[in-house]
């Protein structure tokens, strides 16, 4: 097959969580079986395409669309990154598709990655669960709130999914959620577990962290609520005060969606671990990529994925196939990768208390976190190697071929038109919403003025003139006399110069439709 794996995120370059792994592990093992596999991925810099081991990535920048959406990205930041990366994605996929057809297109659901595909129906549609903007509003992930702008992401990924051909779901607890929220049938969306390779994901290999007597728990993730790094941060003076020969690693990215808002959680949990005297014990480390992260595995003894929520987080199942004993929370898909007591111990997120029992049932039993790590491992061998998951997913790939029906797309114009179309609705929604905050708010006139002084400062002098000649001057003037030639005249060039420049540049400098 000829497939096209649609995707914001994909290592080495915007490898910046699950989505991109596996992504990676899909396409490879979609290589190994022998398919030809294009990903369309965002680039960390300028547009790029390059060969990576065996497989063609396209990276993209996000769509400048007509006036780059000046008016949304104060009201929808969110939205506009959506349509923004969207678009670009779809530009270039449809220009690869033009020239040599795709069989098939896989892409996740999160942000609409698939929206354009979905609408145009251009080709067989696969689109994969991570966690929906849905499940965000519905738990209050990441501070999300039900405002506009994140229930109109909800609903473009919603259009999405209901267009797709197959849904596919890393976990039976997502699809769940999923069924619910589109109120479509559970039994159609199909099981794909997340794929590794346990060749690279080995026990043996490299160890990155230097021994240094004592033994190591180790933390992978983005620091923020989510991943519950709070939990194991809270759980650590607990543990310290029953067994000190102990460290703790925690690899990730600081973030600033901490309690309070825009401060760093990262400096919250040094300051939290500093007030408890146990700062020594816990070293930080920045983000490691992904081919690296198999030495940082190796170098410890217990891995712990304290989520609050996760669909099937990635860390449990590298540790896993490291041969780690791994404790974990029962939210979200976690507990389908990880079995209670059999291959790792699971307890309740959110639960500090319960964390700090479960890491010191294994720090005080070195027989119990051995037959944990032999399980583990022997898991990952039997249930999610990577060829035989992108195996199954060819299968899935064979279903959306069979059910895929070009008549039914909501888009019913020629796909060619698609771009240019959703660019206009685009610029038109965003000058709409540009003329109404001009019209009702005096600030956001002042802002307006600013930005266009700084952009196009010639045509704003010649706009003031016009104003205050407008104002001042004509109402003094006998009636027949009114019609000024050289205010005509001023006017008239004025729009000229504006119809001239391109919308774009027209909205960035903040130019409403409509002359004050």
């Amino acid at each position: 097959m000829r497939i096209c794996l649609i995707s914001r995120e994909y290592p080495p370059d915007t490898g910046w969580g699950g989505i991109a792994t596996f992504a990676k592990h899909l396409a490879h093992g979609l290589r190994d079986l022998g398919h030809d596999v294009e990903v369309v991925a965002l680039a960390e810099g300028p547009a790029k395409t390059v060969e990576q081991e065996g497989i063609r990535v396209h990276r993209v920048e996000p769509y400048v669309v007509e006036g780059d959406l000046g008016a949304v990205s104060m009201c929808m930041p969110y939205s506009r990154y959506v349509l923004r990366t969207t678009t670009g994605l779809w530009e270039k996929f449809f220009e690869l598709h033009s020239e040599n057809p795709f069989d098939v297109i896989d892409t996740p659901e999160l942000l609409a990655e698939g929206l354009m595909p979905a609408v145009t129906k251009v080709a067989p549609l696969l689109i994969r669960l991570y966690t929906p903007h849905s499940k965000f509003i519905a738990e209050k992930l990441h501070s999300v709130t039900p405002s506009f702008d994140h229930q109109f992401v909800a609903m473009l990924e919603r259009v999405a999914m209901r267009a797709a051909d197959v849904i596919t779901s890393p976990s039976d607890d997502l699809a769940e959620f999923v069924s619910n929220d589109l109120n479509y049938p559970r039994e159609l969306i199909q099981i794909v577990r997340n794929p590794i390779d346990p060749d690279v994901f080995t026990p043996e290999g490299a160890k990155k962290i230097p021994p240094d007597g004592r033994k190591t728990v180790l933390f992978v993730g983005r620091l923020e609520e989510r991943k519950g790094i709070r939990y194991l941060v809270e759980a650590i003076p607990e543990i310290l005060k029953s067994y000190k020969n102990v460290r703790f690693v925690i690899i990730g990215d600081d973030t600033v969606n901490a309690e309070s808002k825009q401060t760093s959680v990262l400096a919250q949990l040094k300051d939290s671990l500093a007030k408890s005297n146990c700062i020594d014990n816990v070293q930080f480390i920045n983000r490691v990529a992904l081919n690296s992260l198999p030495d940082y595995y190796r170098s410890a003894d217990i891995c712990v994925v304290p989520s609050v929520y996760d669909n099937s987080p990635y860390t449990c199942l590298e540790a896993m196939a490291c041969g780690r004993a791994v404790i974990g929370t029962s939210a979200g898909g976690t507990r389908e990768y990880l079995i209670d007591g059999e291959s790792g111990i699971i307890v309740p997120p959110r639960d500090s208390g319960a964390l700090a029992q479960a890491i010191l049932s294994v720090l005080n039993d070195d027989r119990e976190q051995q037959r944990l790590s032999v399980n583990a491992r022997a898991r990952v061998l039997e249930k999610f190697q990577r060829k035989e998951i992108a195996r199954q997913t060819v299968e899935l790939y064979k279903l959306a071929i069979t059910r895929f029906r070009p008549e039914s797309k909501m888009y019913l114009k020629d796909s060619s038109s698609c771009l240019a179309d959703a660019d206009t609705l685009m610029y038109s929604f965003d000058k709409m919403m540009y003329d109404l905050l001009y019209q009702e708010s005096i600030a956001f006139r002042f802002k307006h003025w600013g930005r266009l002084a700084r952009s196009r400062p010639r045509l704003m002098g010649a706009k003031l003139i016009a104003a205050v000649m407008r104002k001042l001057f004509l109402p003094f003037l006998p009636k027949k006399n009114r019609q000024s030639n050289m205010l005509n005249w001023l006017e008239s060039e004025i729009k000229v110069k504006q119809k001239a420049a391109p919308k774009r540049e027209l909205v960035a400098a903040g130019e409403p439709s409509k002359d004050p």
